[in-house]
């Protein structure tokens, strides 16, 4: 099932399909716009599901260090029971000027200039009004952008957050060759003109999550039921340098934050891998954290209540 139909220039389209019965060749197509997104038509419950899909550009990586300046939110609605689409609004963008000027890296990536952000600022009430009525916040790379959101809407830190890059089994609903939106738009068969700008970021993210897994429903369903999913984190603390290697192989991923290797499963899963790290290090003091989509992507440990065990 299709969650789009373009309007393209007849004779480029058969042009297009031309090229694609040869072997050689693979033809992208533009993004849809926003009134060519299908959504059902007949009326729906108040049983919906309400997303915020948000994109920020930046001064640098570092939300301690570096500001933003541009930042995009649109909505992706889809029925809680089916799972499909029942409505799209387009992304707002808006930018900020950082009271410093843009290094040329950022310059040449975004397309941003200093001039540009001059005099601009954010304005608070109408961010606040885009994300009203949301169920959760989505982000492409979550943890980047819920650090830069909420320094700078502070009201926007006890959201639900939701990443559409690591909370989507992507290769599993059929979507290889990695896992950002750049990759995943040319495994749709799409291009995005202006990547790196914080609206077609938002936009692309839009499409993606709008689109059919193979059991019907839209891929923002898949995503919502994982984020929604409570797990634990498993800190090995205290893991010497020497089970660096084992501990990567084994999938734990590195905090510089924390200063410690971790993994992310469910009740089981964690408590199996706590007693292999008894195995590899018996001096290890592993601790779990409680996870959910509250404290997730959050920079710090917790953010909200979490249940710890020593």
């Amino acid at each position: 099932m299709s969650f789009y139909h373009l309007n393209p220039n007849r004779r480029g389209e058969r042009m297009a399909r031309r090229i694609e019965q040869l072997d050689d060749y693979r033809v992208l197509r533009r993004l849809p716009r926003p009134d060519e997104i299908w959504c059902r038509s007949m009326p729906v419950s108040d049983n919906v599901i309400k997303l915020a899909i948000v994109d920020c550009e930046t001064t640098g990586l570092d939300p301690e260090r570096h500001k933003m300046i541009e930042f995009a939110v649109g909505t992706l609605t889809i029925d809680a029971v089916h799972g499909d689409v029942v409505d799209v609004t387009p992304p707002q963008s808006w930018l900020e000027d950082p009271a410093e000027d843009l290094s040329i890296e950022i310059e040449r990536l975004t397309r941003i200039t200093s001039d540009m952000l001059i005099g601009k600022w954010f304005p608070d009430a109408a961010v606040m009004d885009a994300m009203a009525g949301v169920t959760a916040i989505v982000a492409h790379n979550a943890k980047f952008d819920r650090g830069f959101t909420t320094k700078r809407f502070p009201a926007l830190a006890d959201r639900p957050w939701v990443c559409s890059m690591s909370e989507v089994d992507w290769p599993a609903l059929g979507w290889t060759g990695g896992r950002g939106i750049g990759a995943l738009l040319t495994g749709a068969g799409f291009f995005l003109p202006d990547a790196h700008r914080a609206a077609a970021d938002v936009w692309a993210t839009t499409c993606l999550l709008a689109s059919a897994a193979p059991d019907g429903r839209a891929i923002a369903a898949h995503m919502v039921e994982a984020a929604n999913r409570p797990s634990e984190r498993l800190y090995a603390t205290g893991a010497p340098f020497d089970c660096r290697d084992a501990l990567k192989g084994a999938g734990y991923r590195w905090s510089p934050e924390l200063r410690a290797w971790w993994i992310e499963g469910d009740g089981e899963f964690v408590a199996n891998e706590r007693i292999w790290l008894d195995q590899i290090s018996p001096g290890l003091k592993p601790t779990i954290e409680a996870v959910n989509w509250f404290n997730r992507h959050s920079q710090s440990r917790s953010t909200a209540p979490t249940r710890w065990r020593g």
